[in-house]
């Protein structure tokens, strides 16, 4: 608008200014023209700015509503949301005591079931007691443990003399115990025929006899003799003998012939000693 009214004071003075110096009257009325011109243009603008006015408040009208319905879904939402939980949490609950009753239902199967079977059994036992007099049963013969035992050095062993017991210390298979690792001695769990085995790594220029000995009675020995050359040895002894229970069975140096030497035991070759039951 203030725009406007400049424009109206410039044509103004301009239309006197243009009076004054000329009097020719087509010169006034081509100016009156121009005048009624841009006071048409000018009623016209101010037509439309009314419109445009009048669009605005329309429009802000719009968003007042659109944002009271949003915010009034957004309150059903809400309302919404607490409603399905509480309805999931009362499904949650109903399943919860479905459950429930469903290993009650079976508990209550399972034992009328028990009960049946029991009642059954008792039938039977009754059945096979009247039986049992003219019946002839035969023995189930049980299976026995297995004896079996193998061990070998864990490191080298110097020979400190004669009539001494070597110890395999090291255990691998020692089914029901008979091989004791900490002594090197098989005490014998059963009565009945046993298959014993050792070995011995020596050293180069090494020598001497080794023998295998139940209680106190030598059942096995082997020699071995590489005092002339710079080879290692590798001897082994083998026997099978009754056992009692109880009986000792380990291997040891002679009981009075010198010998002399490193016995080796490593991950190239392990002085070892085992045995097993064959029969009882």
């Amino acid at each position: 608008m203030i725009r406007v009214k400049h424009i109206l004071q410039f044509l103004t003075v301009y239309t006197l200014c243009s009076y004054t110096a000329s009097d020719k009257p087509d010169t006034i009325r081509t100016d009156n023209s121009r005048i009624d011109r841009i006071e048409e243009l000018l009623r016209n603008q101010n037509e439309r700015i009314r419109t445009l006015e009048n669009i605005v408040v329309s429009q802000k009208t719009e968003i007042q509503n659109l944002k009271f319905e949003v915010s009034t879904l957004k309150s059903k939402d809400r309302f919404h949301e607490r409603k399905f939980l509480r309805l999931s949490q009362i499904l949650a609950r109903s399943s919860r005591n479905m459950a429930t009753t469903t290993v009650i239902s079976d508990y209550a199967n399972d034992l009328k079931m028990s009960k049946k079977i029991q009642k059954k059994h008792e039938v039977l036992v009754k059945e096979k007691r009247l039986l049992e007099g003219n019946m002839v049963t035969t023995p189930v013969p049980t299976q026995k443990a297995v004896t079996a035992f193998y061990a070998y050095m864990s490191k080298n062993a110097n020979i400190p003399g004669t009539h001494h017991t070597l110890i395999f210390d090291t255990a691998i298979t020692n089914e029901n115990n008979g091989y004791h690792p900490y002594s090197g001695i098989f005490i014998a769990p059963e009565k009945g025929i046993y298959v014993f085995t050792f070995s011995i790594r020596l050293e180069c220029h090494s020598y001497g006899p080794y023998e295998i000995v139940k209680n106190s009675q030598v059942v096995g020995v082997v020699y071995s003799d590489i005092r002339q050359v710079c080879v290692q040895d590798h001897i082994t002894g083998t026997i099978v003998i009754t056992a009692n229970h109880g009986d000792d069975i380990y291997v040891r140096t002679h009981a009075t012939y010198h010998h002399a030497g490193v016995i080796y035991s490593d991950n190239n070759g392990r002085s070892s000693f085992a045995g097993w039951l064959i029969s009882n």
